[in-house]
């Protein structure tokens, strides 16, 4: 496809745009944000004053959206512009979201595109594609540039359920992560050096969202990359699936509890693992690195 729209210029859509301008696409942008929109101009990408004119205009249009009542306005705004534009919906929505946006889409298409990987690792992402096999062919084919991997995995909905549980894992081991950097101060460890030892051990624990914020956390860096009302928002979507099939969530309740507790003290624009500000607050303790690393 010679022209892309990208709708939702965020901590992932931008670096969507970028890479597809990059490899020689035309491509189109829209958000409701006015310095996103000069950032993304600043880039040399051309901005449509409406999601109607991208839709227009595009043949595809790929979506980075916060929630699931915004794609589904979104979505909407598209099907009323053009009867032929096919949506992939990077954004992190439930299965039900996916269903109800490709209803509103059956000119089209819609494929539920969600992106496994941190924005930094663009070009290297695995996307599961949910939806038929001509819109997989489409994700496919775009979304070449900005992932290793794009994986048909099912009818619509399927890849939406894969990225709110991989997200689910993510907040768990975002929350064990706090967790354990405030007991270290607790035991009177430099929160640090634990950090420092554990992160190159090869210990079966390291995972690459523990080598992230558990350094930035020591170093009291909580700029968001990915923020905790959007962890908050993700596992909120996945404890409503758990209760729609039943299944119980012992673990995830509990990360889910934190990360209210976190967003209750005004740390939801911050960096997920700024739960930790909420321990610390509980605790009256600070899990900061003491000296130089080991």
């Amino acid at each position: 496809m010679s022209r892309i729209g990208v709708i939702g210029l965020g901590a992932m859509g931008q670096p969507i745009a970028a890479a597809l301008a990059t490899s020689g696409a035309e491509v189109r942008v829209f958000d409701v944000s006015t310095a996103a929109v000069q950032r993304a101009e600043v880039e040399g990408l051309r901005a449509c004053a409406t999601v109607a004119d991208l839709a227009a205009e595009c043949d595809v249009v790929v979506l980075s959206l916060p929630t699931p009542a915004i794609v589904l306005d979104v979505v909407q705004q598209i099907a009323g512009a053009s009867t032929t534009t096919t949506v992939l919906d990077t954004s992190t929505v439930d299965p039900s979201t996916s269903q109800a946006a490709a209803a509103l889409l059956e000119g089209g298409g819609y494929g539920d595109c969600p992106v496994l990987g941190r924005p930094e690792a663009v070009g290297r992402w695995t996307v599961p594609v949910g939806g038929d096999e001509r819109v997989a062919a489409v994700a496919a084919d775009v979304l070449a540039p900005v992932a290793a991997r794009v994986v048909h995995v099912g009818d619509v909905g399927s890849a939406a359920a894969i990225k709110v549980l991989n997200n689910m894992m993510l907040g768990t081991i975002n929350a064990i992560t706090a967790e354990v950097l405030l007991l270290a101060e607790a035991a009177g460890l430099d929160p640090g050096v634990f950090v420092d030892v554990v992160v190159d051990s090869g210990a079966a624990s390291v995972s690459g969202l523990f080598r992230d914020v558990a350094a930035r956390a020591v170093d009291g860096d909580f700029a968001a990359t990915f923020s905790l009302a959007l962890m908050h928002k993700d596992n909120r979507l996945a404890m409503a699936m758990a209760d729609a099939y039943g299944v119980p969530m012992v673990v995830g309740s509990a990360t889910q509890t934190l990360n209210t507790l976190g967003l209750a003290a005004g740390h939801g624009s911050e960096d997920s693992i700024a739960v930790l500000k909420a321990l610390e607050g509980l605790t009256g303790r600070t899990a900061r690195r003491h000296g130089p690393r080991v």
